[in-house]
């Protein structure tokens, strides 16, 4: 287990993940799937895909610590 590898991996699967599954509401400003002239911000929104690359990290840590034993133990 590489721990640190790890939860790059797993932040950085959370953000191509994020993106797949909005990939229509991050090509711009304005206009996506739900219409010409409706606004994107609620999408690009670096708190938005932040969070959802931290989600995944949380996720890979909550395994490790599982893994290792440790959960509940600090």
């Amino acid at each position: 287990m590489n721990i640190d590898t790890d939860t790059q991996w797993a932040y950085w699967d959370g953000l191509r993940t994020f993106y797949e599954n909005k990939k229509g509401y991050l090509q711009s400003q304005i206009g996506n799937p739900d219409g010409p002239s409706k606004p994107n911000k609620k999408f690009y929104d670096p708190r938005v895909w932040v969070r959802e690359a931290e989600k995944g990290m949380i996720k890979r840590v909550t395994e490790a610590l599982e893994q290792l034993g440790a959960v509940g133990k600090w």
